[in-house]
């Protein structure tokens, strides 16, 4: 893709806490604020954000909505009727996390369950794999997932020496890639790009993010993340599309869980052994 954005602005994280960021984008802090604390500075971040997606509108490509993101197998199985019924408690929720051990085959049920179409119709996949292969990721999808498919598109986060193979994938893919999964500006471009593209196409349009905690892993800045996710969920409401994201628990302590999960509309919860919540 042509590199045709501009630098980020910076923005001052120095001594704004991950739960004091969530209180001033969410808006409901009720303290008094210092205007020369980051704090501050992260809640008129905040309010930037929103009015310039008031702004601009679920068309825009242009990619300045990221500027606040700073660069510093098994075969179809159905899932039980309660598992059914949880799912959809869910609704048309937008932003779903998927909480939960990584790589077991409930997560992958579950998984392409989430990206099938709520309406019948042929359905438009869009991935984005931070480790696994865009084959590896995929695979998992043709082996559980039996919608038709449209439309298929992975954002490829890696390292350019990574080994690609996509022929395992019966059908056309769309690769995109980023160098860097510390790129998190580039990946919410491409991954707009993307969206902006397949409005109006025939069909539901359906996100897969494997994984957050792969994601946070990768990235020391909480907060950089968290500022990414919250504008990522924004831009999947206004295209009209549905997103789940790969969560594991084990990955962090009680105190960011809780903070994540307050991004997301609906947070549905399983363990190994098929159980599943809605939290």
């Amino acid at each position: 893709m042509p590199d045709d954005e501009e630098d980020a602005s910076a923005v001052d994280d120095r001594s704004s806490s991950l739960s004091d960021l969530v209180d001033d984008l969410n808006g409901d802090s009720g303290t008094d604020r210092d205007p020369s604390t980051d704090r501050q500075s992260l809640s008129e971040l905040a309010d930037s954000i929103r009015r310039r997606g008031a702004e601009r509108g679920s068309g825009d490509s242009s990619g300045g909505e990221w500027d606040l993101v700073s660069d510093d197998t098994r075969g179809n199985e159905s899932l039980d009727p309660k598992t059914e019924a949880v799912l959809e408690l869910t609704g048309e929720a937008s932003n779903v996390l998927l909480s939960g051990p990584s790589d077991v085959p409930v997560e992958q049920s579950l998984c392409s369950r989430l990206m099938s179409s709520a309406r019948g119709e042929p359905v438009n996949l869009l991935v984005i794999a931070i480790t696994k292969t865009p084959s590896q990721r995929l695979s998992v999808l043709e082996n559980y997932l039996s919608d038709q498919v449209a439309k298929t598109a992975v954002v490829d986060v890696r390292n350019y020496d990574r080994e690609i193979n996509y022929e395992q994938y019966d059908g056309p893919v769309d690769i995109r890639t980023v160098p860097s999964p510390q790129d998190l500006r580039r990946i919410g471009i491409v991954t707009s790009k993307v969206l902006t593209d397949w409005e109006g196409a025939p069909g539901e349009t359906t996100l897969c993010f494997h994984s957050l905690s792969d994601l946070l892993r990768l990235n020391e800045d909480r907060q950089r993340v968290f500022r990414f996710l919250h504008v990522l969920r924004g831009r999947v409401r206004s295209a009209g599309a549905r997103a789940h994201f790969h969560f594991d628990p084990d990955r962090l302590d009680d105190q960011d869980i809780g903070t994540f999960e307050s991004l997301f509309d609906t947070v549905l919860q399983f363990d190994e052994d098929g159980s599943i919540s809605l939290l």
